[in-house]
């Protein structure tokens, strides 16, 4: 079977997968696939659906006497750190890692433990969480609270990467281009589930017409393919996408 042919439906499975905008990879992220996301495939994570105080993450008295003298031994430079955090659905600070920086990096390092050891336990949930916390260096530091980025899965394939065509969402042509896939009734919508490797952990058809002796063949040929994982301010999460397939390509 020459993979080739399948090329072009990749072009549709950005469209297909949840609903992405952004700006693209943040100035000193961190990429599990070493390039950029193709623009439009990410977005500000919805979870959790509200954003908690600065407070709620770190002991802001504490943390601010600290951060004052640590700023004021270092010379007083003007700058500020960005933090992602992620929190177990316990509550526990799981992890912490400087994402973008302004100021000396021994610097950004020492606030990073500042902030591990005034680090507050947050209220249970139902599944892990993170948010960005930005530090803004000054007597008293400025503590803001935003959200992550969460990217997509993609294809591995390297004649998609490199594609002129980015599939941004908000491509009007593209967006128009994909309305005959929607409603070809010779297409068929699997819904794929990836691990943190980007291995498919889960295919169904979630969407279309086939026969159930084809239907087993066209869900391990999408098993069979390799994704760029879904990502997290830069790190490799599990994730999940739709993406369309004609069975009578499948072989």
């Amino acid at each position: 079977m020459n993979r080739t042919r399948w090329l072009p439906l990749f072009a549709w499975v950005l469209l297909a997968a949840q609903g992405c905008a952004s700006s693209g990879v943040t100035p000193g992220q961190r990429s599990s696939s070493g390039d950029a996301p193709p623009r439009g495939s990410c977005r500000p994570a919805a979870n959790p659906a509200q954003l908690p105080a600065a407070g709620e993450l770190v002991d802001m008295g504490a943390f601010g006497a600290a951060a004052t003298r640590l700023w004021a031994d270092a010379g007083r430079p003007q700058g500020h750190v960005l933090f992602s955090i992620r929190h177990s659905p316990d509550g526990t600070q799981v992890r912490r890692a400087v994402i973008e920086s302004s100021v000396p990096q021994a610097l950004a390092d020492t606030l990073q433990q500042l902030m591990f050891a005034h680090r507050r336990q947050a209220p249970a949930a139902e599944r892990e969480w993170g948010v960005r916390l930005r530090v803004a260096l000054a007597e008293p530091p400025a503590l803001s609270v935003s959200r992550r980025e969460v990217c997509v899965p993609r294809p591995r394939d390297r004649e998609y990467r490199t594609a002129d065509n980015r599939f941004d969402i908000r491509d009007n042509s593209a967006a128009e281009a994909a309305t005959p896939l929607l409603t070809d009734p010779n297409v068929v919508w699997v819904h794929v589930r990836l691990d943190e490797r980007g291995t498919v952990t889960e295919a169904r058809v979630e969407r279309g017409r086939i026969q159930r002796a084809s239907e087993q063949v066209l869900l391990n040929y999408v098993r069979s393919l390799a994704f760029h994982p879904a990502t997290e301010d830069g790190y490799p999460v599990p994730g999940e996408l739709t993406l369309p397939v004609r069975p009578s390509m499948v072989r």
